[in-house]
């Protein structure tokens, strides 16, 4: 990604900290030298070359930053364009036309119908959080882009070395958030096209809305969707997403004269018991 559409305050707030890269590894070094000296037993040296060649690597890393940054942006852009061709209005559209020339009153065609309509629905209503994203990703590579040569220079001593970790693993999020949306979109507006609904399948109709609307959730939810992947924790995110739509689907009127019931016959059942105590009592 060509950077040089920042504005000139944020290039020379990136210069700034780049100015101050060595004076804050040599600080870290000393500090280092400094710690490990009262922590060594009596007789030993301090680590000091190793302090010194990590802050070497540090000082390569930033200087290949803006090349590891083009090509990470490059790969993304590819990979985007790509499955951006599937989720493209004409491709919807015409898939849309076909569907619809598929369709007859039989009871499989009458569920496909209501599917494609959630489906298509909720395409287009949240086709706008492609820009959201977008604007996410400009956001977040700005930030990393501002602040990486502090980032950087915590690779110098080994207990702040996390915070280089965790600027590229910012970059791998932040370039898989576009590519993930497009996914996750061309699943939900494909989905529809599907034969879910055919008997031979066994799959609940009620079963499939849901699965629907929680590919509707994901495409919000896309930045969470790609830290549980590659945190390996994305049945985790189901569970929490299945539970958030349980909790919407409470607040709705069934829902509340459902949870009405349950109170008032928990609330006799209660009563009950409290009126057989006394009883026996007496």
């Amino acid at each position: 990604m060509d950077m040089n559409w920042l504005s000139t305050e944020a290039k020379a707030i990136h210069e700034i900290f780049s100015s101050f890269f060595y004076s804050i590894v040599l600080l870290m070094i000393t500090f280092g030298v400094v710690l490990n000296f009262f922590k060594m037993p009596l007789g030993q040296v301090p680590e000091f070359m190793q302090l010194v060649g990590r802050a070497v690597i540090a000082a390569f890393i930033l200087a290949a930053l803006p090349e590891i940054m083009n090509f990470l942006a490059d790969v993304t852009d590819q990979l985007s364009a790509e499955l951006g061709q599937i989720n493209n209005f004409k491709v919807v559209v015409a898939r849309l036309g076909e569907k619809i020339g598929t369709l007859t009153w039989s009871w499989v065609s009458v569920k496909d119908s209501v599917l494609l309509l959630i489906s298509y629905l909720t395409f287009f209503l949240l086709y706008v959080s492609v820009y959201i994203a977008d604007a996410m990703y400009l956001l977040i590579w700005t930030l990393i882009y501002i602040f990486s040569p502090l980032l950087i220079a915590a690779f110098t001593l080994p207990s702040t070395a996390a915070a280089t970790r965790g600027l590229f693993k910012s970059l791998i999020e932040v370039c898989l958030w576009k590519v993930c949306w497009s996914v996750l979109a061309a699943l939900l507006w494909s989905f529809a096209l599907s034969e879910i609904n055919k008997p031979g399948y066994d799959i609940d109709f009620f079963t499939a809305i849901l699965l629907n609307i929680m590919l509707a959730f994901s495409v919000l939810l896309t930045p969470m969707i790609v830290k549980s992947l590659l945190k390996g924790g994305l049945s985790g995110s189901a569970s929490a997403m299945g539970g958030a739509i349980l909790g919407a689907a409470a607040l709705t009127p069934g829902g509340m004269l459902a949870a009405t019931k349950a109170g008032g016959s928990k609330l006799a059942s209660s009563f009950k018991s409290e009126n057989e105590e006394e009883v026996q009592r007496k």
